[in-house]
């Protein structure tokens, strides 16, 4: 009988996207524990099916397409998160340009990436040369969409930020060390829509890999956005409603490594109260909306995902 050794490299290749429970648990069962409390606890977002309420608006997102083309239901708006791009080519960037200024959505917001090397002035002067068209492009700005009539008028603001933390060189990157650069950045109290390409700590980000800075200043925002869209770490897809609640600080601690076993019980008992009483329990806060909406997948990134449509 004939056996085909599989090398450490096919064996590298064909490995879950995520570890199985298991494993984590063997690995870090602290925060394990933890990520399974709050999955239980938390409210998943339902995937809206058909717009009914002509005084919501749906915004359709997506991430990190690399160089694909997902097929993109019809919304009101359209974001993509950023990695619009593989290489980080001006050509490859014009590419998406056109096939996402093609689309129907009355709004197209669109942030850059990591490896949007050719929009980082450390690595390209071509940024200024770019013709986005009908697409809004934002680099730590913000833009207000309008809908509605003149009887029946609403606006929304969005921010945008392609900042993401340091992992080798790549474009668009933050110090870990730097504890001041979400404040300099300056996302605005009144933002409806906030877009990063990449997750803050905890929330989508396979459990740890996300930006603890990113989280501490959404913390400090008194009036929270209502949306929050990024991408970033591909196996994060998916959506969560977040409380801003003790449950959620408790957790994130744990998350962070700040608390252990302790957080853990802690968590079984703000958990319990908050599933109890239905709704937040302690700090409060105005609930929030996460999606990390990353297109592609999978450890060589062969899966396709949907864009994530969510109505506010």
């Amino acid at each position: 009988m004939w056996f085909r050794r599989t090398s450490g490299l096919d064996a590298l290749l064909q490995r879950p996207e995520q570890e199985s429970f298991l494993r984590r648990f063997l690995r870090s069962p602290v925060t394990t524990t933890a990520r399974l409390l709050y999955n239980y606890f938390t409210r998943k977002h339902p995937i809206p099916t058909q717009q009914t309420d002509s005084s919501r608006v749906r915004v359709v997102c997506i991430s990190d397409t690399h160089n694909t083309q997902p097929q993109l239901p019809d919304g009101d708006i359209l974001i993509h998160a950023g990695d619009l791009t593989q290489s980080g080519t001006q050509g490859e960037l014009n590419a998406q340009i056109e096939r996402l200024d093609a689309q129907p959505h009355r709004h197209k917001v669109v942030i850059a990436g990591n490896h949007e090397l050719c929009l980082d002035p450390r690595f390209s002067d071509t940024a200024t040369t770019i013709n986005w068209k009908s697409l809004i492009y934002l680099q730590n700005t913000s833009t207000t969409l309008e809908f509605g009539d003149d009887y029946t008028p609403r606006r929304l603001k969005v921010f945008g930020s392609p900042y993401t933390p340091k992992h080798g060189n790549w474009a668009f990157e933050c110090l870990r060390t730097n504890s001041r650069f979400w404040g300099d950045v300056g996302i605005p109290e009144d933002t409806d829509i906030l877009i990063t390409h990449g997750p803050p700590r905890g929330h989508l980000d396979l459990g740890w890999l996300g930006c603890s800075l990113l989280l501490e200043r959404l913390w400090e925002i008194k009036r929270r956005p209502r949306l929050h869209v990024f991408g970033h770490i591909h196996g994060g897809y998916g959506a969560e409603i977040v409380c801003w609640d003790a449950f959620q600080r408790v957790y994130e601690g744990v998350m962070d490594r700040k608390v252990g076993w302790v957080g853990v019980v802690k968590s079984v008992y703000l958990g319990t109260a908050r599933a109890l009483l239905g709704r937040r329990f302690g700090l409060g806060g105005q609930d929030m909306i996460m999606v990390n909406a990353a297109v592609v997948g999978g450890v060589r990134d062969e899966k396709r995902r949907e864009a994530i449509c969510i109505d506010i």
